[in-house]
């Protein structure tokens, strides 16, 4: 199994030992999609206070379409930085495509607020913008010492 599909267990998160940069990187991005996950449990919450069927569809819709896409990313470049694999334009392109039309069948086929759309799209770019400040604060705290 490739580093980068390995999950931090409770014994390596308890040890003293360094991870390795690959470990590194993973647990930023799983630190990220939970914090994305989290943003996206409150725009829900959020949403629930409109009462409408369209925004709450958007909100989740739009949360799942970008969870999907930033794990779909992370696969495909892991696998060109850590595994060795050739790199594949093609994969890139195919999934900006993918991502185009089913963006485009949610708006055009199914009854979704286009701002919850995007603001549950928005989850993960928030997500990232706080772990992002998370991370630098606890870095700068860590070298004060």
């Amino acid at each position: 199994m490739p580093p980068w599909q390995k999950r931090l267990t409770k014994e390596s998160e308890k040890s003293n030992l360094p991870l390795s940069p690959g470990q590194q990187e993973a647990q930023k991005l799983i630190s990220i999609e939970k914090r994305s996950a989290q943003i996206l449990v409150l725009f829900l919450l959020a949403g629930l206070w409109f009462q409408s069927w369209a925004v709450f569809l958007g909100i989740t819709l739009g949360g799942a379409i970008a969870l999907l896409n930033f794990r779909w990313l992370w696969r495909i470049l892991s696998g060109y930085l850590f595994s060795g694999k050739k790199y594949s334009l093609f994969q890139l392109v195919g999934k900006f495509f993918v991502l185009l039309v089913v963006i485009f069948v949610v708006i055009r086929y199914l009854p979704v607020n286009p701002i919850a759309l995007v603001a549950g799209i928005s989850a993960v770019v928030l997500g990232i913008v706080i772990e992002a400040v998370r991370q630098s604060l606890g870095t700068h705290r860590k070298g004060a010492r």
